[in-house]
């Protein structure tokens, strides 16, 4: 099984998390994209645990439910997966096209994933010359455990969808920040630089940060392509479980405070939260740093749930040392306000940029 699908139909972009199922589809013009579905439909805790399906009724309900929400006759799905579950590695071969690497494949990931390959989908994208030696090429391998792939597609054919396209989290963040052009790099320093004759730095180092309800996800570009990615577990419920125990109320109480009530909560819990989630992010950055020290990250790109937290941006530029922006695909993307609450969708737009970047994934040429 690919995970990459190569063909060019209409798919929507599920994005099956451990708090929600956030399901988008596009359509696509010489304009632009345009929003044509959208869903949120919260899952009951734990029906998700580290990207495994535990509840799987509860699962395909709340797909159904998604897609009645979204009244969309589309059922072939774009899918993200991401976690422990999945490895991401660039690595080194000899010189070969697509067609030769296809055959040689599974060899080269027996040497560099941690499983049996017989219970692992494997691809590879081949990135180009390797910079040090122009007999190899780089490409990056991905393998994905078949079981938690199988489980993700038991549940949305029991929905009645289609699965034609497995992406990594990862990937469908940078698809989603490509496409949509909603960030670029800042041209004032360089065209100052170049005014002043002096070196132009073009290969800066940005990452892009998608802050889930229970994990991270973190993909460091350089030159385009990417540098860096790791996967880590932390995020949005680790607040929501700090607010239950420090107000003494329930979880879903505490998950209302969170969203509805942000000043309220005790400033001991967000410090503390905040600390926690800079030391994960600081963790990632220093492993990146450890092996590209000349290419230091410029740039934090915020997304997922927990960039809706206010001054989520603030609180990481100070405490990391590096500037942070909280994207919005829906900054570039029509929403048309006779069909949708332009407003209320613009709002959740951060959390939003996994399910965006996989349904573009229908328009890959």
């Amino acid at each position: 099984m690919k995970l990459f699908s190569r063909k060019k139909e209409p798919v929507m972009g599920i994005d099956i998390s451990a708090s929600a199922i956030k399901l988008i589809e596009l359509t696509h013009s010489k304009k632009g994209y345009e929003l044509k579905a959208i869903a949120n439909v919260p899952l009951p805790r734990d029906a998700i645990v580290e990207n495994t399906v535990i509840d799987s009724i509860a699962v395909s309900q709340a797909l159904l439910d998604a897609l009645e929400q979204a009244q969309t006759s589309t059922r072939n799905v774009a899918l993200a997966v991401s976690g422990n579950a999945v490895i991401i590695k660039v690595i080194q071969v000899p010189t070969a096209t697509e067609f030769e690497l296809e055959s040689q494949i599974e060899f080269e990931a027996d040497q560099h994933v941690p499983f049996d390959i017989e219970d692992v989908y494997l691809d590879f994208q081949i990135l180009g010359e390797t910079e040090e030696d122009p007999e190899h090429m780089d490409v990056v391998l991905v393998a994905c455990k078949r079981e938690i792939i199988d489980d993700y597609q038991l549940v949305l054919s029991e929905a009645g969808l289609q699965t034609t396209c497995v992406d990594c989290s990862v990937f469908a963040l940078e698809n989603a920040v490509e496409e949509t052009g909603v960030f670029t790099q800042d041209t004032t320093a360089v065209d100052a630089a170049e005014a002043m004759d002096t070196e132009v730095d073009e290969s800066a180092a940005y990452a892009l940060i998608n802050i889930g309800a229970n994990i991270i996800n973190i993909n460091i570009m350089r030159d385009g392509q990417m540098a860096f990615v790791r996967d880590q577990f932390y995020g949005g419920q680790n607040l929501t479980e700090a607010i239950q125990k420090a107000h003494a109320i329930s979880f879903s109480a505490a998950e209302k405070m969170k969203k509805e009530n942000f000043s309220d909560i005790d400033p001991n819990v967000i410090e503390e939260f905040f600390s926690n989630l800079s030391s994960e992010i600081g963790r990632s950055l220093d492993f990146y740093g450890a092996n590209n020290a000349e290419y230091p990250v410029q740039k934090l790109l915020l997304s997922g749930g927990c960039a809706l937290i206010p001054d989520i941006d603030v609180e990481l530029d100070q405490r990391l040392g590096i500037e942070a922006k909280v994207l919005n695909p829906f900054d570039n993307i029509t929403v048309s306000p006779k069909k949708f609450d332009a407003e209320e969708i613009k709002a959740m737009g951060p959390m939003l940029m996994v399910p965006v970047g996989l349904a573009m994934r229908g328009f890959d040429s």
